[in-house]
């Protein structure tokens, strides 16, 4: 049986990728714009994905006794796009950004779920119930 990738391990290793590419980037192009590229890009996802996951468990916490308010859950959601995407477009519109180290940056939520997923199933605890110590 497989540990459970949780929110905050794909949260961690998203920040782990943030630094490591922006100092990668810095170090192997010599140019402050390969940085803010990738920098402004993983963070903005990095941001994007600690508002889902905020948006999401709110909707489904039991914390209020009724059912979840789906209403609330139609707005937030649209909003949080819109919003992403409106920060994206104005960040390559006027940010002066080198497109290929934007796509990276904007990739690294999908880098830290595989990555997450690796090592979960990887992690000692799987390989002690496999041997059966």
């Amino acid at each position: 049986m497989m540990k459970e990738t949780t929110a905050q391990d794909i949260e961690r290793f998203n920040v782990i990728i943030l630094l490591i590419g922006s100092l990668a980037s810095i170090f192997i192009m010599r140019d402050y714009k390969y940085l803010f590229s990738f920098a402004v890009a993983s963070a903005i996802m990095t941001l994007n994905f600690r508002f889902l996951h905020t948006i999401v468990v709110g909707f489904f916490s039991d914390s209020s006794e009724s059912a979840p308010d789906k209403k609330e859950l139609l707005i937030k959601l649209p909003l949080k796009f819109f919003g992403s995407a409106a920060l994206i477009a104005v960040v390559v519109i006027w940010g002066k950004v080198n497109i290929p180290f934007f796509l990276i940056g904007l990739s690294t939520v999908f880098l830290s779920l595989i990555i997450s997923y690796i090592t979960n199933a990887f992690s000692p605890e799987i390989r002690r119930k496999h041997d059966g110590a």
